[in-house]
């Protein structure tokens, strides 16, 4: 008979760390379930009708998010994402490459997270844009469910540590405690849509046990399913971050003040509504990602057009690698230069609308040729106004964009088109061609991220003055060499970032 010994020592479970908290949103999110009918894009439920997130979309959020923070984006070749051994035990993985030795399955368990709060369930309509016309694309409405902010959802966790993870075991702790550290901070966005606003949320406070399985009172807690219920005081296990991380970022912060009215359509089923007004969530007037992104890419499209940036052989333009690949309509499945899509390196988060008020106002269609009113085309909106007039500019609008592994020409392009919206050149919503939706920069701050320590930030701040946009401190060298890569295209490069399904870097056109 074959002496198991050896192997059930090395399979023993050493410890089990346990985490439990209530994520709270911070802005609406959507986590896609079967059609209904109710909308085009439905939410997912569970048997009693409720929202909850499954544990699927924990895990795969968690695993990139953590894969980001421990490898540079430079190991990300040939389609295949090379983690490191400590992410692959958390998370599990398949046979480790060029090694005859076979994969371990995940040490992290994360349960299905119900939902704990009374949720409110709206339906908000979407529309694609032409990125070259800036109009809405014909047959292209579309809308989703989604569930407000401040709905709660209860996430658990478990991490179970055996012998054989000794020389593993401190790195696996960091990676739990970094993980319950980035729920705390927001930085983890759960859902659809993440990367225009949705799904944004915080662990307030986590209720951490760390069970080790040589002690007999946590081993009785563990085998009586009271682990929740033992009062284990002084625990070591707190949320921190990474003493070093490779995310590379280039982040705007700016605040605006609203020169005209703003009208982001949304619909009601009330009669007693106006035709149109403007989008709210919770009785609060917002701005979805999704309306920003859309005319932060318009904007940013026309300068780069200006400007000659180059387009790869796959026909995408450099911008769409910024912003994410634009989905056709029609049938392109012969299409021999089709590429599979990607996700935007651009998050840009939903915010409110602050120190405004709505105003009804009714209109009516004009014939352009007799010059007098259309039969039966009275219709009535809801815009918002800035409120109150003070000679000082108050901000109403804000913005939160982060461009992840960015490029030097890449931040002047945006640099560019923060401008355009600064000076009032760019309008933001619906209308802009009746002067809704301008907007004027009061202050920004910009963060870059290029070294792995994060006390080697660089911060600049943008501040408006003598009706100009000026660098309050005065150090813009690095700034202004990015907005002259931008200008100077013939330093783009000709290629593609993104790897093919050959497993090859994308060529420039020849």
């Amino acid at each position: 008979m074959t002496n198991t010994t050896k192997s059930i020592s090395k399979d023993a479970v050493k410890s089990r760390l346990y985490a439990s908290g209530i994520w709270k949103l911070k802005s609406v999110a959507h986590f896609g379930g079967d059609e209904t009918g109710v909308a085009d894009m439905c939410l997912l439920r569970d048997a009693d009708g409720n929202p909850f997130i499954p544990g699927t979309s924990i895990a795969g959020a968690a695993r990139s998010f953590l894969a980001q923070l421990c490898l540079p984006w430079a190991t990300y070749k040939n389609g295949i994402t090379e983690e490191t051994p400590e992410l692959k035990r958390l998370f599990g993985g398949g046979e480790i490459p060029n090694s005859k030795k076979p994969g371990t399955m995940s040490a992290l368990i994360i349960a299905d997270a119900p939902c704990v709060s009374e949720e409110v369930k709206p339906v908000r309509d979407g529309v694609r844009i032409d990125a070259k016309s800036g109009t809405a694309l014909d047959k292209a409405k579309f809308d989703v469910e989604v569930v407000e902010r401040d709905t709660e959802f209860k996430i658990e966790l478990e991490c179970i540590i055996r012998k054989a993870d000794a020389e593993q075991e401190k790195e696996l702790r960091s990676l739990f405690s970094a993980l319950l550290h980035a729920f705390k901070q927001g930085d983890i966005r759960l859902g659809a849509r993440t990367r225009r606003g949705y799904g944004r949320g915080k662990v307030d406070a986590w209720d951490i046990r760390d069970m080790l399985m040589n002690d007999p009172n946590h081993v009785m807690a563990w085998l009586s399913g009271d682990v929740w219920e033992y009062d284990q005081q002084g625990t070591k296990l707190t949320p921190k971050p990474l003493a070093t991380e490779e995310r590379r970022f280039f982040r705007i912060e700016a605040d605006f003040a609203l020169r005209t009215s703003l009208l982001i359509r949304s619909a009601s089923n009330n009669p007693d509504d106006p035709d149109m007004a403007h989008l709210h969530s919770k009785d609060e007037p917002v701005i979805p990602g999704t309306s920003f992104a859309g005319a932060f890419r318009h904007r940013a499209t026309l300068i780069a057009h200006i400007l000659e940036w180059q387009t790869h052989r796959n026909g995408q333009d450099a911008v769409s690698e910024m912003f994410g690949a634009v989905h056709k309509q029609e049938d392109d499945s012969n299409d021999s230069n089709q590429t599979d899509p990607w996700a935007s390196r651009v998050f840009i988060e939903e915010r409110l609308v602050e120190n405004v008020k709505p105003q009804w106002q009714d209109r009516v269609a004009i014939d352009r040729f007799t010059g007098g009113s259309l039969q039966s085309a009275l219709f009535n909106e809801k815009p918002v106004y800035p409120c109150p007039i003070k000679a000082e500019p108050v901000t109403n609008v804000r913005l939160r964009l982060t461009l992840e592994e960015p490029e030097k020409a890449e931040i002047g392009l945006l640099l560019l088109t923060l401008r355009d919206f600064w000076y009032g050149n760019a309008a933001l919503g619906g209308e802009t061609s009746n002067g809704r939706g301008t907007l004027q920069g009061i202050k920004a701050k910009l963060i870059y991220k290029d070294d792995p320590d994060p006390s080697n930030t660089k911060e600049w701040t943008l501040v408006h003055k003598d009706k100009r946009m000026k660098i309050e401190n005065n150090d813009g060298d690095f700034l202004q060499c990015c907005v002259g890569a931008a200008q100077n295209y013939k330093d783009r490069p000709k290629a593609s970032r993104r790897p093919n399904r050959n497993g090859k870097e994308e060529t420039g056109a020849e």
